[in-house]
């Protein structure tokens, strides 16, 4: 008896660990199919998260700088508008519609023009040194005055009307190429050295 038991105690580990192999051999094989869809989902959410992450980490700063550039541009936008709406105001409030769009158009032209600056508001603020009157002068002699500011009424909602079409370009162009103007009850030396292309209201226009 004792000598059973022993032999028995010998091969028990034995005998379990073949079954172990046995019962993972064949399970494996009836459970395989599952095994490897499970595998599969495993991979495919793990892909999905990388590339999400990959791509958010590449696309987002775009989309960042995108808006950026949206939001300086409205911005230029209103500050161009505003610094034409004033010029117009200031320069030809009492003209005709038709010399307050070639106030606007000039203004424009120049930014266009050689030897003027890029951007509206520094067109209309331009000055240049006199040597006569040993004295800073600006083209647009309003803004000599220090900082002056548009009465809210009629006349100011039509100079942004006006300001708006003409930055838009829904006006036809009435004084084509044009970068000076001057009143008609003066005639300053540099007209004499440029073409005249229109008369509107009390302005003259020059090439």
């Amino acid at each position: 008896m004792r000598t059973s038991l022993l032999y028995e105690a010998r091969f028990w580990p034995l005998l379990w660990r073949r079954r172990v192999a046995d019962s993972w051999r064949y399970g494996a094989r009836e459970h395989l199919g599952f095994v490897m869809v499970l595998v599969a989902l495993i991979l495919a959410v793990a892909g999905v998260i990388y590339f999400a992450y990959r791509d958010g980490t590449s696309i987002e700063p775009v989309r960042i700088e995108a808006v950026q550039r949206d939001e300086a541009r409205a911005q230029q936008r209103v500050e161009d508008l505003q610094c034409l709406a004033e010029n117009v105001y200031f320069e030809a409030r009492g003209e005709p519609l038709a010399g307050q769009y070639a106030v606007a158009e000039v203004t424009l032209n120049r930014t266009h023009a050689r030897n003027f600056p890029r951007t509206i508001c520094a067109v209309v603020h331009e000055t240049r040194w006199d040597p006569v009157r040993r004295r800073h002068v600006a083209d647009f002699s309003w803004t000599e005055l220090g900082a002056l500011t548009p009465e809210d009424g009629p006349a100011w909602k039509q100079a942004m009307a006006v300001a708006n079409a003409a930055y838009d370009e829904l006006s036809p162009p009435l004084v084509p190429e044009a970068l000076y103007y001057h009143a008609t009850s003066v005639r300053p030396d540099w007209a004499r050295s440029r073409r005249a292309v229109a008369t509107i209201g009390n302005h003259i226009f020059y090439r």
